[in-house]
């Protein structure tokens, strides 16, 4: 090896060092953006919408900077978090980082949300989101033009409100195909109001895709194959939506990352030695079956 190539490794960016990993964070909790949260799992280290390469997750930064331009991120009395897309002058358009917080659930990513609380400070972490949907108002960039801006209405991930638990039929008597259509048009960003109606959307998404992997995996758990362990309130067998891609149950998500598991294999995931290696398998069985 050249010394010229030998000293470009060794000035070279290090990859993140926690690369493939689910990001971990403490909700409330203080992290440092670069030691703790870019060199562990990648991502732009300026950018306010922040896509890792390395991780299933797109890092938003959050703050006081938009009052200038007469808006603020913020939550609403129905727990939804309006977020203010990236773009400082000219129309905010659907590319690079607004894309990818529009088309998360469909790219399998989580949405990791951090608020300044003052420069050269650390970011507080806010919580894991999911996207319910957005709108477009008008207002002032940089250069004081008007100009669309594009607002996200996001909604914690909580695996209490968002239950787990399915049974192994859809809710309605529809064919696969029919309910893959549904879940896969539940996936896509779509524009809506915030507030109540952004979480009715969520929960809706949610189930559309939940009847589907019901469907699709035929009362069989979709890690050991084994039949569904008992049967549950509702006369069907019992089995736990588990997302692949992420720590919680909860929120949208795409079927390629959402199986249908006994509640042994779905706590083995979750608690169990083997784990990341089950779950590293189930991501490529699921990626077989839709793809």
């Amino acid at each position: 090896m050249s010394e010229e190539n030998e000293s470009m490794l060794l000035d070279g960016p290090a990859p993140p060092r926690r690369a493939g990993e689910v990001p971990q964070f403490v909700v409330g909790q203080n992290y440092n953006r670069l030691n703790e949260i870019h060199l562990n799992y990648g991502g732009s280290r300026q950018s306010g919408v922040s896509t890792s390469a390395a991780c299933p997750a797109i890092f938003l930064f959050t703050g006081d900077s938009g009052e200038q331009f007469g808006y603020r991120d913020d939550f609403d009395s129905a727990d939804v978090f309006s977020y203010t897309g990236e773009g400082q002058v000219g129309d905010m358009k659907f590319k690079a980082g607004n894309r990818a917080i529009r088309d998360h659930a469909a790219d399998g990513r989580g949405l990791y949300l951090f608020r300044s609380i003052g420069k050269g400070k650390p970011q507080r972490y806010m919580g894991e989101f999911v996207m319910a949907n957005y709108s477009i108002r008008r207002g002032p960039d940089r250069e004081k033009t008007e100009r669309d801006i594009i607002v996200f209405h996001l909604l914690r991930v909580d695996a209490k409100q968002d239950a787990p638990t399915i049974s192994a039929q859809a809710s309605s008597p529809i064919s696969k195909l029919e309910a893959r259509k549904k879940a896969l048009e539940a996936c896509t960003g779509v524009a809506g109001p915030a507030g109540a109606q952004a979480v009715r959307t969520v929960y809706e998404r949610s189930k559309a895709v939940r009847d589907y992997v019901l469907l699709r995996a035929e009362g069989r758990c979709e890690a050991c194959t084994k039949p569904a362990p008992f049967f549950g309130l509702d006369g069907e067998p019992y089995l736990e939506a588990h997302h692949t891609t992420r720590l919680s149950d909860g929120g949208v998500d795409h079927p390629r990352y959402v199986a249908a598991l006994c509640p042994t294999c779905h706590r083995e995931i979750h608690y169990g030695k083997n784990g990341k290696e089950i779950n590293r398998r189930l991501i490529g069985h699921l990626a077989q079956l839709e793809k």
